[in-house]
């Protein structure tokens, strides 16, 4: 039974930390230092697929800016194919 509060400070940076561990591991930052406490949120393999999930987050970011770039790009250039026609259209 859990029967103790704890308060911490930590950094933003140490925050964003432990928020993106937990995240990780599907659990909340309190589960996360629970766990570290009784020795099972350090384990390699824990380190390994929080730093797994991490880079895949950042590959997924950097996947729908790049998603959102081509839908731009391909915008752009339906709005000159239109004005093109138009133009040969009206001449």
């Amino acid at each position: 039974m859990k029967t103790e509060r704890l308060v911490v400070l930590v950094t933003p940076e140490q925050k964003r930390t432990l928020t993106r561990r937990a995240r990780a591991l599907d659990v909340s930052v309190a589960e996360l230092l629970r766990r570290s406490a009784e020795g099972a949120g350090g384990s390699d393999s824990e380190r390994t697929l929080v730093a797994l999930a991490a880079e895949l987050r950042q590959a997924a970011k950097e996947g729908r800016a790049a998603v959102r770039a081509a839908l731009t790009e391909a915008e752009r250039t339906l709005r000159q194919v239109r004005a093109g026609r138009e133009q040969r259209r009206v001449a």
